[in-house]
């Protein structure tokens, strides 16, 4: 999944930080809880869950999905659920269903080709027709669920996000939708994985590392992933405009200039964790010195910094002004007390 703000090729950077803090402390790995935060597409929580019991959130259904997939399932789950995929792929009609009455070509907005969007709603309706008959069980209907929304993802025609869709349909919009599994690892320990406010979830979890990855700006992800969120959830809402966005959306206070530091305050405040990483590049909202002034109040703070490429879309660089390059600041608190 093309996802803003995705860490994908910032993992070892992130890794070597975390084995910092790791050293730090005096417990074998898998004893250690490492909670992701604001995990989105789930890379970082993926990749540490070989390690350390995982804890995992996000605001969004689509996340939320996705990490009960990554975390929980292991590869006997890839293995039931095969046969669904060649189903799904080799036997299935298509269905002129919500996804293809709103954001098909013949709907009107040309999200998907009329063929992908009938295959997308068949999928979708599928997935949640057996798990409602207890054909599936919750392992079973994350992994299915997610194969569809990955697929749907790879033949969209956007840049990217779903704030809008291309005029043209682009090659790989009009390659025929493929629903595939996934190459999962064994999960270390039981993790857990919770869909809602980080600071809410932080009255109740505490642990060891604590990786922050939140908005860094005004881009609301509700906004931007809205059809994944219509699509996971196998809802029919009310959309209007153009870019067929539903009423009602998640607003973070993250990505509001007015509200960010009292959400980060509030954040670093109450958390009950040793050390807490958080990722922030150099175009976010709070400047460094507010972060590095705030977490320096409760323990020691130091600073990494790494240069990585900037997002691009699928339709290219969309943010050129700037440059190429984005630094990525690794914020680290030794919390005391």
């Amino acid at each position: 999944m093309k996802y803003i703000g995705s860490k994908t090729k910032l993992l070892g950077f992130i890794d070597s930080v975390v084995s910092e803090c790791q050293s730090k402390i005096n417990k074998p790995s898998d004893q250690i809880v490492f909670c992701d935060l604001f995990s989105g597409s789930g890379k970082v929580a993926n990749h540490f869950k070989d390690r350390f019991k995982v804890v995992a959130n996000d605001l969004e259904y689509y996340s939320y999905a996705t990490l009960c997939n990554l975390l929980n399932n292991d590869s006997s789950t890839a293995y039931e659920c095969k046969p669904i995929l060649e189903y799904m792929n080799y036997c299935m009609d298509g269905m002129q269903g919500f996804i293809y009455q709103n954001y098909s070509e013949a709907g009107g907005r040309m999200y998907f080709t009329n063929e992908n969007a009938m295959l997308i709603d068949a999928g979708i309706s599928l997935v949640y027709e057996m798990y409602e008959n207890k054909q599936l069980n919750d392992q079973q209907f994350y992994y299915c669920l997610c194969s569809v929304l990955e697929a749907a993802d790879k033949v969209s025609n956007t840049t990217g996000m779903y704030l809008a869709y291309l005029k043209k349909f682009t090659t790989s919009a009009l390659k025929p939708i493929v629903f595939k599994g996934f190459d999962l690892t064994e999960p270390v320990a039981n993790n857990e994985v919770y869909l809602g406010d980080a600071n809410a979830l932080l009255k109740e979890a505490s642990g060891d590392i604590l990786y922050l990855d939140p908005p860094y700006t005004a881009t609301q992800y509700s906004n931007a992933y809205h059809l994944l969120n219509t699509m996971a959830k196998n809802e029919q809402p009310q959309v209007y405009g153009i870019t067929g966005r539903p009423e009602g959306r998640n607003i973070s206070g993250w990505s509001s200039k007015r509200n960010v530091e009292a959400e980060f305050r509030t954040l670093i405040e109450s958390a009950n964790f040793e050390f807490l990483i958080m990722s922030y590049s150099n175009e976010s909202i709070m400047p460094v010195e507010l972060i590095r002034d705030v977490m320096g109040s409760f323990g020691k703070y130091t600073v990494r910094k790494m240069e990585h490429q900037r997002f691009k879309s699928k339709a290219g660089n969309e943010n050129s002004v700037g440059g190429n390059t984005v630094t990525e600041y690794l914020h680290v608190l030794h919390k005391v007390g």
